[in-house]
This record gives C-alpha cells, structure tokens and sequence, in this order.
C-alpha cells in the first residue's frame, strides 16, 4: 500500500473513530478522586496510594528527588504525602500514569515512544524551570510538569496506529505529518476523557501551534508553548522554528522583559542541573 493510501486509510479510521484512546491506571484514578474529596487527609490518601506497591515505590523516590528533598530520606508513604502534599500527589499519580504509558514492548514502537518521551520530559522540566523563575505570575511548578507531559500525548494512539504498517512507522515525514495533523485534537479528546482540568485541554489542543493568542491572560498553554519550543532547539527535529521573541506567549509571559531570545536560552542552558533532576525524577 502506498503511503498516501495509508494515510488515507489511517484519515478514515480516525474520521470513524477507530482508536484505542490510552486509560488510566486503577490507582491514578483512586488517587484523582480521593484528592478532590474536601474531606481527605494525608492518612486518607495514603491508604489509596498503598493499594500500589509500584506507585507507592515512585512516590517515594519522587519526595526524595532532589527536586523535593527534605533533610532526611523518607520511606514511608504518608510521610512523602506530607513532603508533597495533597495536590501534589494527584499530580505525580497523573505523571505516573503518563510514563506508563510510554512502556513499550513493540520494537517499532519503541523508537518513536522514546523520542516523544524525551521530548516531554525536558519540556516539562524546562515548563518547571520557568514556572519558579517568572516572578509576576503564578505558576504551579508540578502543574507545569504534567502539562509538559500531556501535550504530546495525542501522538501515542498515532504511534499504536501507525505500527500497523512498518512502511509508515519508519518514515519519519509520514509520522510527523500524522502528529502535526491530528495529535492536538486525540490529545485534547484524551485529556477530556481523564477529566482533567480545562488547563491542560488547552495544552494538548494548542500543541506546536507558536501563534496561539486566543486569551488575552497568559495561561498554561502559554508556558508550555515556550518550553515546547526550547525543547525543539535542544533537540532538532527538522522543523522550521520561529524566534523565540515572534511568538506570543514568550510576550505573555513577560519573559521580553526578562530575557532576550539569547538570555532565554542562556537561562535554560544554565538550569541544566535542575532541568536534569527533574527529567530523571520523571524517568525520563
């Protein structure tokens, strides 16, 4: 089959809505709801993230990451809970589920998966750089994480998709092509289907899209956005890039005031150790 045809075929299939949409794991989905509860506690919380022993180990490898290490190394649930907090852990049970995701045992897969994992790892990491820095908005530092993380993940169903035709899959131009056509609205759907925040919607929904500027109040979507693109300049990918100035959430953010394009890169360069603990605290 050509490769027009099989992204013909792969067009009608997702027209059709023939996709395997990515669920969350059991515990993920516990931890979100008993974290909404106005009523729960740390002790609450923990009984839920104790019924995964593999959770419960990454909870506590996360509170004694250097991105949250306290003066002495924890090795009981409740008290990482304690170290992170309630909202926190929502966050990183979302974070685990998203890794999970990347698991690959398809070697055609495998490629593709990791490189998207790497992507968003350091896009999230970068997000959480920035998120510290900028001193007049309030971002929340493992909110900016998990929207480094769930902005790409529209092009995992695409990636499962695609390994159906080894011809596709190692085509580099085709797979791009499938992400930049339709990983935005998968990931946005997938995000819905989670019931996650309307923030992180808007994350998958304006993926790569550099002159977004639909609300006038800078948001996530904006962060993301700028941190996306510093990934891209980490990491080439034949893409054609504006500056990082033309862009306007780089304006909405403020960062014009603060750093120049030149300074913008200077400054992720020189948080490279921060960037690192954070992506290898994601597994990343």
């Amino acid at each position: 089959m050509s490769r027009r045809n099989i992204l013909l075929q792969i067009h009608k299939d997702l027209a059709a809505g023939d996709i395997r949409l990515p669920i969350l794991p059991e515990v993920s989905l516990k931890i979100k709801r008993e974290a909404a509860d106005p009523d729960t506690d740390i002790n609450k919380l923990s009984k839920v993230a104790e019924s995964d022993a593999a959770f419960c180990g990454y909870l506590i490898q996360i509170s004694n990451s250097p991105v949250y290490r306290g003066a002495a190394e924890i090795q009981k649930v409740p008290l990482a809970i304690g170290r992170l907090g309630l909202l926190n852990t929502r966050n990183i049970a979302m974070t685990y589920a998203i890794r999970a995701l990347f698991a690959y045992n398809n070697k055609k897969m495998a490629t593709w998966l990791k490189k998207i994992w790497q992507n968003s790892t350091y896009t999230a990491a970068v997000a959480s750089v920035i998120a510290e820095h900028i001193q007049d908005i309030r971002f929340d530092p493992d909110e900016a994480i998990l929207g480094g993380l769930v902005q790409d993940i529209g092009c995992l169903p695409l990636i499962d998709k695609a390994a159906q035709y080894p011809e596709l899959i190692e085509d580099d131009s085709a797979m791009y092509f499938l992400f930049e056509r339709y990983a935005s609205s998968i990931g946005s759907a997938i995000i819905r289907k989670w019931g996650l925040n309307e923030k992180f919607i808007q994350v998958a929904q304006y993926r790569d899209q550099w002159k977004y500027n639909e609300e006038m109040t800078v948001n996530l979507a904006d962060l993301i956005l700028v941190s996306k693109l510093h990934t891209y300049i980490a990491f080439p990918q034949n893409k054609k890039l504006p500056r990082i100035n033309q862009i306007p959430a780089f304006v909405k953010l403020h960062l014009e005031a603060e750093l120049s394009p030149e300074k913008s890169l200077s400054f992720v360069a020189d948080a490279k150790q921060r960037i690192n603990d954070t992506r290898r605290a994601l597994g990343g």
